[in-house]
Formats: C-alpha cells, structure tokens, sequence
C-alpha cells in the first residue's frame, strides 16, 4: 500500500454546511457560486478528488501484489533450484561410494524366511516318489529321515557304517549292507509307532505332489490319512485300537 498516505476508501464525507467550512463557503461565494449551493459545490469538488485518489490507490495497491507475486515466484524458483542442485550432489556422492563400495549396496532379494526345516528322506525314497513304487512310512519319520542324513554324509565304497541291532547295540557293517540308504533295516508300517505315523503321512503327501502324482491318487491317500487320523478311536485309551489302526492302514 501507499506508505504515509491514508486509504481514500476509508475517507469520511466531510459537511460542508458546518462552520469548520464556512471560510471555503465563502471563497466560493466571492467567485460568484450562490452562498446556497456553496456546500453542495464543495462536496461536489471533494468527491471528484476522493475518486481520484481512490483510483490511484487501487493503481498503487494492484502494482504493489503483482510485485510482491513475483518476488515470491523468483524465490520459489530460486529455492527450488537449490533443492535441485542439493539432491543432484547427494545423487551423485552416493553414486561415488557406490562405485567405491559396491558389495555395500548389493540389492537385497526380497525372499521369505522359510518357516519349514528342510527334511529330506533317502535317495531310494526318492526313487520309489519319482517311479510311484511302494515306500515305507518309516522313511518320512524323524528316525529315518536323521538315519538318511547320518548315511548321506559316509563317503561310499568299502567304508563302514553305525548299524543299530535288535537289541539296541551299534556296531560296524559295511555301507552295501545299510538297507536302501538306512542305518538301521526300515521298519514295517505296522510296526510304526502313532507318533511315527503322523510324522510320516503329511511327508509322504508332499512328495507326492513334488513329484506329480495324479490329483486322484493324492487325493485318495489324503482321504485315506485323514479318516484314520479323524477316527474317534485315535484317542482311546485301549492301545489295541491305535494298533488295529497301524495294522489296517498297512494291509491296505
């Protein structure tokens, strides 16, 4: 706004009918205006000079915001320009130490954690998944998964390994005599243990569909599993009735 200059727009219409103007009534007057139309004459003047005042305000106010509008675009640019210049020298100081250190910034995968121990049963199991030939469940329990590792890791050829006996010791045999991978000869389905079996049938489930298996036959076992796992005599307290289960399941 017009700095030391009062807004015209807030200007009071002075009376000019009052005694503060009889002097300028009379100056009139002397040049001939009627005394009775002195006042009016006198506003007349005044108001012609407050609409040019006024125009020359709203002038002096519409340079002064397009003026002020520029300047905050210059520093807004000007700014901007800097915020630009910042980021480029950040861009390329650490396009500098990524060159410098690169194994630092090697992307990192976006991979889950697995949630599942990797279990792994002996190459014949395997085999027999991959043929669709009859395995034993006691290949997919804890034993004879931790007896295929223990095997797996025995160099071949005229060396020995632990074979546990029948009555619980452990002594030396040759690895062509470790039946199909195992330390120890695999034990019959019906020899398994409840718990051997529930460890063993979500496995043996699994590897038949890595390997492919048809969805019927796969969908068949898991029937199959699920009815005898389901049954009310799963938790009986009579052991024979857990037993005719592990019998039944390895006739059929």
């Amino acid at each position: 706004m017009p700095p030391n200059r009062p807004n015209p727009h807030e200007a009071v219409r002075p009376d000019f009918t009052s005694d503060q103007h009889a002097d300028a009534r009379r100056m009139l007057s002397d040049t001939g205006v009627p005394e009775n139309l002195a006042a009016a004459a006198l506003l007349c003047l005044w108001t012609i000079d407050n609409e040019r005042e006024k125009t020359e305000w709203d002038r002096i106010a519409a340079q002064e915001a397009r003026e002020e509008e520029e300047a905050r675009h210059l520093a807004a640019a000007a700014e901007e320009i800097l915020l630009q210049q910042d980021q480029a020298e950040k861009e390329a100081a650490l396009a500098e130490e990524c060159k410098k250190h690169k194994t630092k910034f090697i992307p990192v995968p976006k991979a889950k954690a697995p949630v599942d121990l990797i279990c792994l049963p002996a190459k014949y199991a395997l085999k027999q998944m991959e043929s669709g030939g009859y395995v034993e469940l006691f290949y997919f329990t804890n034993q004879g998964i931790s007896d295929a590792e223990e095997v797996a890791t025995t160099p071949d050829d005229d060396t020995y390994v632990w074979k546990r006996q029948d009555d619980g010791t452990c002594s030396f045999v040759e690895t062509s005599v470790a039946k199909k991978g195992l330390k120890t000869d695999p034990l019959p389905d019906e020899k398994l243990s409840w718990e051997q079996f529930f460890e063993a049938t979500p496995r043996l489930i699994k590897f038949m569909t890595s390997y492919q298996w048809p969805q019927d036959r796969i969908d068949m076992f898991c029937s199959f599993f699920l009815g005898i796992q389901s049954h009310p005599w799963r938790t009986s307290v009579h052991p024979f009735c857990k037993k005719a289960f592990l019998v039944y399941q390895a006739k059929q």
